[in-house]
């Protein structure tokens, strides 16, 4: 599709969840089997968990930044947690890390970004050049019990993935080059065809950052320097543009009661002082009342 921004401004109820001034918050997640929301601060090595009364708590991550994301471990309060040294096993209740994989290890200056599961339990990861100059970036998949495999190449820093409600179907968001791409997945095995672009954005819009799902096969886009999560159609149709006060917008995760909330992470990175003086709650969780439901995530288990 053309770049557009003639989708209308919507204006749904907005809340400030966190003001946890994030230098770049990211990842946000809700865990299915705990009920309680995850994101990091990927640049802080920080660690957030928003339990069901609301209570934020937060931990510092003992692994090298930058931090990559987390996706749902195979019990609650674990989690599978990615950082420069590749992928770990992470449970909240013992303060632990357990080392997993690490697909990327002999390649010098490249680190894990964005990651989900998809309908059939694998994980995908992207991974980006450190310095966004160089289209060394990649997505592998990982199926339980076997090695992470090569699954797409050729980007400079990869965002998203996520996937739609039948799993047929992987977007994927290739920041620098301003675009969301969509891509037929085989439900048994990790091949993608049919690469095609579902979305390019403006210079206005900023860039394509995180990205998620809901049940009526809705696409939630966030906008890096774009102050703004955009809904697309299925067929690529901007639907709506939800406005907020972040300039820095880079992931959104549906949760609560009936996952009818999205949840919207934000940063302060790099943000020159009179920008943030406009933003001051760059670096913030935000929560959205969406008008529609999201998925569950489905937990990884990499056994």
């Amino acid at each position: 599709m053309n770049p557009s921004t003639a989708a209308p401004d919507w204006r749904p109820a907005i809340a400030i969840v966190a003001q946890t001034s994030d230098t770049l918050g990211e990842a946000p997640l809700w865990h299915p089997l705990d009920g309680c929301l995850y994101w990091l601060d990927l640049a802080g090595a920080r660690l957030h968990r928003m339990a069901a009364d609301g209570h934020v708590t937060t931990r510092e991550v003992d692994r090298p930044t930058p931090l990559g994301a987390i996706v749902a471990g195979p019990a609650p309060g674990c989690l599978i947690l990615s950082a420069l040294d590749g992928l770990s096993l992470y449970h909240w209740a013992n303060d632990t890390l357990l080392a997993l994989c690490h697909p990327e290890a002999g390649r010098s200056a490249i680190g894990y970004n964005d990651a989900k599961v998809d309908r059939a339990g694998r994980l995908w990861i992207g991974t980006s050049d450190l310095a966004e100059q160089e289209p060394r970036g990649v997505l592998w998949c990982w199926t339980p019990g076997s090695a992470p495999v090569l699954a797409e190449a050729g980007f400079t820093v990869v965002n998203g993935p996520a996937f739609s409600p039948d799993g047929r179907t992987l977007y994927l968001s290739d920041s620098v080059g301003r675009r969301v791409l969509a891509y037929d997945v085989a439900p048994d095995a990790p091949v993608l065809t049919h690469r095609r672009e579902f979305a390019a954005m403006a210079v206005d819009e900023g860039y394509p950052d995180g990205l998620t799902v809901d049940a009526q096969g809705g696409v939630w886009l966030a906008h890096w320097d774009g102050w703004r999560v955009t809904r697309f159609s299925p067929e690529g149709e901007r639907l709506q543009v939800v406005p907020l006060p972040a300039p820095r917008i880079t992931s959104v995760a549906f949760g609560g009661e009936g996952l009818a909330t999205l949840f919207v992470t934000s940063a302060r990175l790099d943000l020159a002082p009179p920008l943030l003086d406009a933003a001051p709650l760059s670096g913030s969780l935000f929560a959205v009342d969406a008008g529609v439901s999201g998925l569950p995530e489905r937990p990884f288990n990499p056994v």
